[in-house]
Parts: C-alpha cells; structure tokens; sequence
C-alpha cells in the first residue's frame, strides 16, 4: 500500500524517536523531505543519456534502466500539446521528453544549426502527407517543421510536487493530520522510506545531531 505524508511523518518521528508533538514539526518535514526528494529524482533523471534517431541513421537511442524508468513511472505523463505557428509550449512541470510524436509518427530532433539544412532538404523535406516532423528545442517551447501542424504528443518526465502534511486545529489547537489538504508523495513504498531516511541527514544539519546525520549518511551510501 502507498504510504501517505502522514506515514512519512509517523517515519521520522519513529527515527528520531519523537513523538508527534516532539521536535520535528511539519515544517521540518516538508524542507527535508522535499529537498532530498528533489535531488531523488534528480539522481534518477540524470542518469538518463538522450540519443536520438536521426535523419542520418539510428544511434544508440534512450539508454533505459528498467529499474529507473520503474521508480520514475510515476512522473512520466502523456499528454497532447496544441501547436501555433510552428510553436508547442512545454508543460509547467517539464523536466525532461521521453517521446515526440504527430499523428502517430516519430518527430525527429534537429540541432539549431541544421534546421537551414532541413528546410532545404530535397529528399526528406518536412511533410505533413509524408508524416516527417522534426522539433528543435528551447528553453519554454519546442518549434515544429512543417510548421502547419496543429498538435503534437508528448510523453515526458514531470518534475516532483511538494509533500504537505495538512492540518486541522483541534479542540485545544493541536494540529491533527487532514489528507484532503495535504500533498501525497507519488512514489512506491520502498523509494519513499529511502528519501525518509536520507532526509535526516538534513535533519542532523537542522537539529546539530551527528546522530541524524551520520544515519542519513550511511543510507546514501550503504542504502541501510
């Protein structure tokens, strides 16, 4: 079963031996979790090498670990993009693509100095009949040849939402755990109580323990 913020929270707590009303509040929780999340995925995603197909022959391709794409599948989203005059904007969340395609058809990437060459291309020119796209991209958007296309798919790797550990006030003002105002985290069991330990090591830089920290430290490393 998928744990929930509160889980992760009840998690710490139990590492540090805290009770809920101990030191680690949920702010701690949020600025250590989230952190140690982000550099997670950012572990995952780099190690991801993009080699595309191109127009002159097939490379290497995506290199692909299944473990990887396994802990990451929770971030990879399908989704339909409009194009206007040749320009799809990326999603907000946008980190990394997976996958390009228009109608169907695998949409090949070309380098910002040969789009010159592509357009001029008399053997494999752009061709909406022919269903032969190429994309460059930039910071925001990708620009589309032929720039007549009106939609494109892209599959991509979004980047982490923020945990939040949500609250009522009780009777005595006492904060009690609220899931429909709380963020849950997206990943699998196993990779949220690796975050949840290696969290602490920023935790033991919060608190001054070398106790936190060494423990966060012998996960990163030992993964124990």
């Amino acid at each position: 079963m998928p744990w929930s913020v509160d889980n992760i929270y009840q998690y710490f707590n139990f590492l540090t031996n805290k009770n809920q009303s101990g030191g680690i509040s949920v702010t701690d929780l949020f600025y250590a979790w989230n952190a140690e999340q982000s550099q997670q995925h950012q572990d995952l995603v780099g190690r991801w090498q993009k080699q595309n197909n191109t127009k002159t022959g097939i490379m290497s391709g995506l290199v692909e670990d299944e473990v990887t794409i396994s802990a990451l599948a929770p971030f990879i989203i399908p989704v339909t993009i409009a194009i206007t005059g040749g320009v799809g904007f990326k999603p907000a969340d946008y980190i990394y693509g997976v996958a390009l395609r228009i109608n169907g058809a695998k949409v090949f990437s070309v380098s910002h100095d040969t789009i010159w060459a592509v357009n001029d291309d008399v053997i494999d020119p752009p061709s909406i009949p022919d269903n032969s796209y190429y994309y460059t991209e930039y910071l925001t958007y990708f620009s589309f040849l032929p720039p007549a296309v009106t939609s494109f798919q892209l599959d991509y790797v979004a980047e982490t939402a923020d945990i939040v550990w949500g609250f009522t006030l009780g009777s005595n003002n006492q904060q009690i755990y609220n899931p429909a105002t709380s963020v849950q985290p997206k990943w699998n069991k196993n990779t949220v109580i690796e975050i949840t330990k290696r969290a602490l090591k920023g935790l033991g830089v919060h608190f001054d323990s070398d106790r936190f920290e060494s423990f966060g430290d012998s996960n990163i490393q030992t993964g124990n």
